[in-house]
């Protein structure tokens, strides 16, 4: 007789499947100059911020444009929002408000909600490598979550916790709906914008 297929094993074939279909646009990211800069030894301060400030503009335009869509399927949702890290951290080693309320916003435009959770698929992945950004940072530039590195530092001690319930929401609607394709596409597609919103962002390389 054959075993029917468990719920977690189904999520872990959709969890596979997507980081496969999606490693190259990742791996492409994770080349990006500002990428690279930010684990760099000889990191700066103005390195540093520079990729803050880009990275505010795509955190702050997944909350303006892609939370909305996705307040029944995520929990906490609220809880997710970590633009206001960003600008604690750049006042913190110098912006003014003016000069963050300056920073350019990318608009998010995707015409399914499948899609959208593709994209917060990729912005709550990043919760996972920003531990170990933060621990770089913390050690080639002193800063601490009070001292300009809260949006490294992220859920802090409940980063796991908090990544944990995301995939299994974010797996959950996967299966019921069937969109796996349109989430897959969603997060390809932010990969991509994300490394192009960096690539316009660099001042001088």
């Amino acid at each position: 007789m054959n075993e029917v297929p468990s719920f977690h094993s189904d999520q872990e074939s959709f969890i596979q499947s997507l980081r496969k279909q999606t490693a190259v646009s990742h791996k492409k990211l994770e080349e990006n100059y500002l990428s690279k800069m930010i684990l760099d030894e000889k990191v700066s301060l103005p390195d540093y911020q520079n990729y803050l400030s880009a990275m505010y503009g795509v955190t702050l335009g997944c909350e303006d444009f892609v939370f909305s869509s996705l307040k029944d399927i995520i929990p906490n949702l609220d809880a997710r929002k970590r633009s206001h890290l960003i600008e604690q951290d750049l006042l913190a080693t110098g912006f003014s408000r003016a000069q963050i309320e300056a920073l350019p916003v990318y608009r998010f435009a995707f015409a399914s909600v499948a899609e959208n959770l593709g994209a917060m698929y990729v912005l709550e992945g990043s919760t996972l490598g920003g531990r170990i950004l933060y621990k770089h940072i913390h050690k080639t530039l002193g800063l601490t979550p009070e001292s300009g590195c809260a949006y490294f530092w992220g859920y802090g001690e409940d980063t796991g916790m908090m990544w944990k319930s995301f995939v299994s929401s974010f797996t959950q609607f996967a299966q019921e709906t069937g969109q796996s394709t349109e989430i897959i596409q969603g997060a390809v597609n932010t990969f991509t914008i994300i490394d192009n919103w960096l690539d316009e962002a660099v001042i001088e390389k």
